[in-house]
């Protein structure tokens, strides 16, 4: 294969190496940014401070006969939820005398830049995937585990009774049967006043290990049943139900029920929030490199640019996701 020409490929000193770099990761910048189950099944946005609460409203409205006119008024009840931004942080060391003799080493650090920017949509999804299967985390919308039996119907009013989004008992995500039983019990999910929400889900988050053989079940039309005596129409082959890829789930076998349209009205089941600092990306906050006249350079013969985003994460609502265990 034929080689570009040297002045093509290789930076001429260390600061023009790291203007390259900071060039290459500001254009990728101003690009979308990947975007993974995290940011579409739940709400994600820059926070200007380390620390941000969050108010919970309830707001339970129902129509009732009118007895007087002065009629029915409702007090809105609210509560806040804290969310805590922490500090991340990847880098890139290269020896500089290979970076401006190596044509081939120099485009390894200019692949750093998107490598950084993967590196940080991962962060989002890996860090919710961990959370989602530790399941201890509290959800701001009544201070419970996302995952309860027991969830407040209305955390003002122990009147509307409890709704429950977690199936403890195991069930096969490749059996559509199963799947319609949770999501009739999904359905049943109450609102403030403890009536049916309306809650339709319209996804499935599966593992790696069941993607690929959920999408080619919901793809059939008719489908055997397990003993192979009789087949049933597959309820799900018009496409009702979208087949989400999670692959930063670590068990093999549960799955998540998500209604995308409920947490499009504002019920996601968690945020994500990124500290948005001055300049973002080029502050010495965010972004420090470390040229021939560092410390680093001197003690190592690199130079390197070393990379700080800060995020938090927090569950909200659990009206829109269901948790049920494999099998």
């Amino acid at each position: 294969m034929a080689q570009l020409p040297v002045h093509d490929t290789l930076p001429t000193s260390s600061q023009d190496a790291l203007e390259m770099f900071d060039e290459r990761y500001l254009a990728l910048r101003l690009l979308a940014s990947p975007t993974t189950w995290a940011d579409l099944l739940g709400e994600v946005h820059s926070s200007p401070s380390t620390s941000t609460k969050y108010p919970m409203a309830f707001l339970a409205l129902k129509y009732l006969e009118t007895l007087d006119e002065a009629g029915h008024f409702r007090t809105i009840g609210e509560k806040d939820c804290e969310l805590q931004v922490v500090q991340y942080d990847d880098g890139v060391e290269m020896e500089l005398l290979k970076l401006l003799t190596n044509s081939f080493t120099a485009r390894r650090w200019m692949d750093a830049p998107a490598g950084l920017i993967q590196a940080e949509s991962y962060l989002k999804s890996k860090s919710l995937a961990t959370m989602l299967e530790a399941n201890t985390a509290t959800c701001g919308w009544d201070d419970l585990a996302l995952f309860h039996d027991s969830h407040k119907a209305n955390p003002k009013d122990t009147a509307a009774g409890t709704f429950d989004n977690k199936q403890a008992t195991t069930k096969s995500v490749l059996d559509v049967t199963k799947i319609a039983e949770e999501v009739a019990l999904m359905m049943a999910v109450t609102d403030e006043n403890g009536d049916k929400l309306g809650v339709s889900p319209t996804a499935i988050g599966v593992p790696t290990e069941k993607y690929h053989g959920l999408v080619t079940l919901l793809k059939q039309d008719i489908i055997a049943n397990s003993g192979g005596t009789a087949s049933i129409r597959n309820p799900y082959a018009d496409g009702t139900l979208k087949v989400v890829h999670m692959p930063e789930l670590t068990d093999a076998d549960d799955w998540f029920l998500f209604d995308e349209n409920l947490i499009a009205k504002g019920a996601a089941p968690w945020v994500v929030a990124k500290l948005a600092l001055p300049a973002p990306g080029f502050d010495a906050l965010s972004m420090r490199r470390f040229d021939e006249n560092s410390d680093h350079f001197k003690k190592t013969g690199k130079i390197a640019v070393s990379s700080r985003v800060f995020y938090g994460f927090k569950f909200l609502y659990p009206h829109a996701i269901r948790l049920v265990k494999g099998a």
